[in-house]
């Protein structure tokens, strides 16, 4: 079982097919990772979402609690699309 992501971003338990998405998104070239909106202790994150030379950002900031858990939707967006 996967352990729980815990930090200032807040916790977040993501079950074996989330994790799954994640080791898949990363051996493809796809991650995705959180920026402080601000310095020092942030309240809020974006998520930058980079595939090859391509890199996004989120576009509104995510509060404490929401980080982990929209990370892992991307992930399972992204290996839903590609993963075929």
């Amino acid at each position: 079982m996967p352990r729980a992501k815990n930090s200032m971003m807040g916790a977040y338990n993501a079950d074996v097919i989330e994790e799954e998405a994640r080791m898949w998104c990363q051996k493809n070239g796809i991650r995705i990772y959180p920026k402080p909106e601000t310095r020092g202790a942030p309240a809020a994150w974006f998520l930058i979402i980079e595939i090859g030379d391509n890199k996004n950002l989120s576009p509104e900031p995510l509060k404490r609690n929401e980080v982990w858990k929209k990370m892992y939707e991307y992930y399972m967006y992204y290996y839903k699309k590609y993963n075929k």
